[in-house]
């Protein structure tokens, strides 16, 4: 039984276990950032997801079948589901902020360019909207 070996073996053993605390930590970091990835991906269709069904409502309510007075009745109502619905960009404006950090430089621009452009069709959209409304 050698001191030498020993204390060699100790040392090797506290090597072994600050590898192993270090693997750790960068598994869970992975794991954090692939659930901010999730969370956007999910937060992305939702938006998405949520104008198309709210394009669709504007189209259905142009039908010239209906009456004026119903079409702002309908027009109004998409209206106030569509404010309601902005929460849906901001969760995603939330997600986006949390998940930049992480990202390289030309990912940071492409997911600021689709964020980008998803509010600027949501604004279209609500232009779209009050337009309609106030032609009716």
């Amino acid at each position: 039984l050698s001191l030498t070996a020993m204390a060699q073996q100790v040392e090797e053993a506290q090597q072994w276990s600050t590898a192993v605390k270090d693997a750790a930590a960068v598994i869970q970091s992975k794991e954090a950032q692939l659930q901010l990835v999730t969370d956007y991906c999910r937060h992305t269709q939702r938006a998405k997801t949520t104008m198309e069904r709210q394009t669709a409502q504007l189209d259905a309510v142009k039908c010239p079948d209906q009456s004026s007075s119903k079409e702002a009745e309908q027009l109004s109502s998409l209206q106030r589901s569509m404010e309601e619905s902005r929460t849906v960009l901001g969760e995603l404006l939330v997600t986006y902020t949390k998940l930049c950090p992480h990202l390289s430089q030309s990912e940071r621009a492409t997911a600021q360019n689709k964020q980008r452009n998803l509010q600027e069709k949501w604004r279209g959209l609500e232009r779209a909207v009050e337009r309609t409304l106030h032609h009716t």
